[in-house]
């Protein structure tokens, strides 16, 4: 116990080396203001356009549909440019590029908004299209960017998981407002005229917190000595990419990331269904069960840092399967509010466990590349990262609202039919527990245990800051 309070406080204090306390907290804040982002389109959009816009599953689908097309097409094209980039002393490279691609993305939000039940489904259904896919690609030049910076600012594992705390508890305080609106405003009654003013305060408070986030950061030329860039012609991309697919590392990472990660990442969106339609209760108890389980969880997040310390990715990810099966589980069985608050809560622990402990695989991964190679592809590796792990993520979305949609869901419809509610209990609850369970297969064959982790997180520290090898 003492060692756990130890490392606890060590987590957020000022050390003579590494990154001090407000390092790790600037370098953290421009993470979770693109996911509040994400949250915004990739979960509240889906129940509003189709409870409240009108819009058939089934057109939802297609839209995901086309947005995993284009993700496939366009993300590892964007790692590549972005590594070719070279920084200019005027502007600099990575922060230049969020600070580009952060009025794309507010104004395509503010835009999906505005979609009106008046107009025909082709209509809705085209200029969701559209706008999703001006946001998509601002959205994955800033992730990109963001994650390449962030790489060479917190060079070892450890740092990484420290930032990767201090993400998830910024994410959690912003989702309480997120969140707070939607199951206030979607579960139930909601009224559009409402919403719309609401969204647009979201949407504005965005938008300052990003000028925020991004104020300050540093991106000189220094930032950049370390790296050795591999500047590679359009024919070598494609050669290049597939020596990183068929590694053992990349896919293990890959497939863990499309069969667990991506599934038990969308999950407000399924509770908010969940909330409406199978339980009936209001805004105020789904927004207060919600919030209070966040609480709960964000307690426990400097204790999920530091098991991942301790024991590494892949003994870590393996306990997280306890706390997986009774929050899921739960939740399909579930027949009153106490039963779903209990299993929402093991949920919520769950999510925030595993993406903890999968914190650090990326990185590890181009760290390892570069210590072999002696060239540093982090663009490249993001982009092909993003290629499969954001694009096949949404599969859950597909996934969801087809399953729900088969099942006879109506959004208009005042209470859904018995198979309706079956249909979202089985797209809440087993679906995502089958995802983590078939996630422990690539998982298992993952090569670096946490003797090798340390190897390579010494390796970066040494390559970013010199020092003892």
């Amino acid at each position: 116990m003492r060692k756990v309070v130890s490392s606890i406080r060590g987590l957020f204090r000022f050390t003579s080396s590494g990154l001090t306390l407000g390092e790790k907290w600037r370098l953290a804040l421009p993470g979770p203001v693109l996911s509040v982002g994400g949250v915004l389109i990739h979960n509240v959009f889906i129940k509003y356009y189709t409870d409240m816009i009108g819009l058939s599953p089934k057109y939802v689908g297609w839209v995901y549909i086309i947005y995993n097309i284009w993700n496939a097409i366009n993300d590892p094209m964007i790692g590549v440019w972005i590594d070719k980039m070279r920084h200019r002393p005027t502007r600099g490279k990575y922060v230049y590029i969020m600070r580009v691609t952060v009025p794309f993305m507010i104004i395509a939000s503010f835009l999906m908004m505005l979609s009106s039940p008046s107009w025909a489904q082709w209509q809705i259904f085209l200029l969701y299209s559209v706008e999703l896919f001006i946001y998509d690609t601002a959205a994955t030049a800033y992730s990109v960017a963001y994650q390449s910076y962030t790489l060479i600012a917190a060079p070892t594992k450890e740092e990484r998981i420290d930032v990767n705390v201090i993400q998830n508890y910024v994410s959690q305080a912003m989702s309480f407002l997120i969140t707070m609106i939607p199951t206030l405003l979607l579960v139930g009654d909601g009224k559009r005229e409402v919403i719309i003013p609401v969204f647009t305060a979201v949407i504005l408070l965005e938008s300052i917190f990003f000028t925020l986030a991004l104020r300050g950061l540093r991106d000189d030329a220094k930032m950049y000595e370390t790296l050795n860039i591999q500047h590679m012609e359009t024919k070598d991309v494609w050669s290049e990419s597939w020596q990183i697919v068929k590694s053992r590392p990349f896919l293990t990472y890959v497939l863990y990331s499309i069969f667990t990660i991506g599934p038990i990442g969308f999950y407000f969106t399924p509770y908010l269904y969940y909330m409406d339609d199978v339980l009936n209760t209001g805004g105020l108890t789904a927004t207060i069960v919600d919030v209070s389980t966040h609480v709960i969880a964000l307690m426990f997040l400097p204790v999920m840092g530091y098991i991942v310390k301790k024991y590494g990715t892949k003994i870590s990810i393996y306990w997280g399967t306890i706390s997986a099966v009774l929050g899921y589980g739960g939740i399909f069985f579930a027949t009153n509010i106490w039963t779903v608050f209990l299993s929402y809560i093991m949920i919520v622990f769950t999510v925030n466990y595993i993406r903890t402990a999968a914190s650090p695989m990326g990185a590890l991964i181009i760290d390892e590349n570069e210590r072999t190679t002696g060239v540093r592809k982090t663009g490249l590796f993001n982009g092909l990262f993003s290629l499969f792990i954001v694009a096949f993520s949404s599969l859950q979305t597909v996934v969801f609202i087809n399953v729900i949609g088969a099942f006879g869901y109506d959004g208009r419809a005042t209470t859904q039919s018995e198979s309706a509610v079956f249909g979202i209990r089985l797209a809440t609850g087993l679906i995502p527990l089958i995802a983590i369970l078939i996630g422990l297969i690539p998982m298992a064959f993952y090569p670096f245990d946490k003797k090798k982790e340390e190897e390579i997180s010494a390796f970066s520290n040494y390559a970013r800051r010199g020092g003892p090898k």
